[in-house]
Formats: structure tokens, C-alpha cells, sequence
């Protein structure tokens, strides 16, 4: 049965290491600025610059 499938699971554990890569990679790209996160806002998850902050 490994032998039978054995490249089923290589194959799906390659595609998501390749995805997460691609992410990664992705959100390098867009945030050309540092982002960091106002903890004194109304919403502390969202992104902002961190030239923004005081």
C-alpha cells in the first residue's frame, strides 16, 4: 500500500510546502513598507506602517 500511494504523499506534501512558499513570497512582495500592528486601536490585528505609530 506504501508503494501503491507512496507518490501520493510525496506529491501532497511537496504541494504544500510549494504553497506555502508561494505565499510567503507573495506577502514579501506586496509589504514594501514594515508593517506592524496598533495594539491601542479599535482593531489590533489590522496591518498599519510602522512610520504611522507614535
Amino acid at each position: 500500500m506504501v508503494r501503491k500511494y507512496g507518490w501520493l504523499i510525496i506529491f501532497a506534501i511537496f504541494v504544500f510546502i510549494f504553497d506555502a512558499l508561494i505565499v510567503q513570497w507573495i506577502e514579501w512582495f506586496i509589504t514594501e513598507a514594515d508593517k506592524c500592528r496598533n495594539m491601542d486601536s479599535v482593531n489590533p490585528l489590522k496591518l498599519v506602517n510602522c512610520s504611522e505609530l507614535p
